[in-house]
């Protein structure tokens, strides 16, 4: 009687929700062309920073004014110019190719600030809604909004030492609201508020520390009031739905034209706007989760709030994080070109897609269609390569495929 043969078992491939999920997002067309045209667009503005020097201050040719794409030297255009030129004679591929390193360099910091303190806000508003702060925690929380309320009165006198102050009246707070009685806090911190208020700013007029020494009398009303988690969640969120209540666009042009134009003003007004998106849709996040059971485990066994946040909470909100950033990053380049379009972006000459459309708009009644529209076709694709892979990554990352 022979044997049968013995195979041996081979070792099975080990396979994470991360995999999976890449798995599912390449095999989706969708995805993998949104996937393509980004890639395209990061590595050609990137090697041609780097690897394609430009400046733009030097290039001028008045003689090639205007000229319409050519892929050949002709003798009325000595030079090739694929995408033409425009209204100073600069060739409109080069600056269309260096313009995406500053309008994509707009979207990823300014997404990043978005994400940043909208996902830090929603965080801690989520997970202490319904968590009570420890002592540490509250004086923490104490100390921070001193130090952003205490912000407006240094910003005012040009004296830093004034958010610090504040920030440690904030601390005292949290420390004494339990051996204090209310009458002696109500006595005591708005007179310290005004005292910080007021003294360093008699260094700058007696009129800045009149109006700095009313604000440190708020603040230091502000800070006798006991703050816990479900307050401090409702502040947050009300002070995001009041951010929500002006409309994006406009909300950003009036912080550029507060700050001054330029690329840099221009990331923290797109930014700030950003913020109330991830922070509600952190905190719905962490709402979900902070009731289940491996978080009341952690819970049980005594680990403190910072692990469990970072630890079991913020690992299990990276799915929607993921998807709205990678949208998020293409409405970002669509203001960004708006406020380039409405000369608030880019300074001139430095290239920038919205900033190329404000120049050369009104050349198109000439005949002048190239200055316009490779400029604009850089923005929808760039915009549609990120709104696709955003869709990609929304199907990918959603768990119900997974069962």
């Amino acid at each position: 009687m022979s044997e049968r043969p013995v195979f041996a078992e081979l070792p099975r491939r080990r396979r994470t929700l991360w995999g999976d999920a890449w798995r599912r997002l390449i095999a989706s067309p969708t995805a993998r062309l949104g996937m393509a045209i980004v890639v395209t667009f990061v590595l050609g503005t990137v090697l041609a920073h780097f690897l394609w020097p430009y400046d733009p201050k030097t290039d001028l040719d008045y003689s090639l004014k205007l000229k319409p794409p050519t892929l050949r030297p002709t003798p009325d255009v000595p030079s090739i110019h694929p995408f033409g030129t425009d209204k100073l004679g600069r060739d409109v591929f080069r600056r269309v190719v260096h313009g995406g390193w500053n309008s994509l360099r707009v979207g990823v910091i300014s997404v990043g600030i978005s994400l940043i303190v909208g996902g830090l806000l929603g965080l801690l508003a989520g997970f202490y809604e319904s968590v009570p702060l420890t002592a540490g925690e509250r004086m923490g929380l104490m100390a921070g909004i001193g130090l952003a309320l205490g912000s407006v009165p240094a910003w005012i006198a040009a004296q830093p030492v004034q958010a610090v102050l504040f920030a440690a009246l904030g601390a005292l707070s949290a420390s004494v609201a339990v051996s204090w009685p209310n009458g002696r806090r109500w006595r005591i911190l708005p007179l310290a508020g005004l005292l910080i208020g007021a003294v360093p700013s008699f260094f700058v007029s007696p009129y800045v520390a009149l109006v700095n020494g009313l604000l440190g009398l708020t603040i230091g009303g502000i800070l006798v009031f006991p703050l816990g988690g479900p307050l401090f969640s409702n502040i947050v969120m009300r002070v995001m739905d009041i951010i929500l209540a002006f409309p994006s666009i406009l909300l950003a042009i009036a912080i550029v034209a507060f700050l001054g134009p330029g690329l840099d003003r221009a990331m923290i007004a797109i930014g700030f706007v950003g913020i109330p998106t991830y922070a509600r849709l952190m905190r719905a996040t962490v709402l979900s989760l902070v009731q289940r059971d491996y978080v009341l485990a952690a819970q049980a066994v005594g680990s403190g709030h910072t692990r469990i946040l970072f630890r079991h909470i913020l690992p299990n909100t990276l799915s929607p994080i993921i998807v709205q950033s990678t949208l998020g990053l293409g409405s970002a380049i669509i203001w960004a070109g708006a406020l380039g379009f409405l000369g608030l972006g880019a300074i001139p000459p430095e290239p920038e897609w919205g900033a190329m459309l404000g120049d050369s708009y009104r050349f198109l009644t000439s005949g002048a269609w190239w200055a316009v529209t490779f400029p604009g076709i850089a923005i929808m694709l760039s915009v549609l390569g990120f709104n696709l892979l955003g869709d990609g990554l929304r199907d990918a990352l959603d768990p119900r495929l997974t069962r």
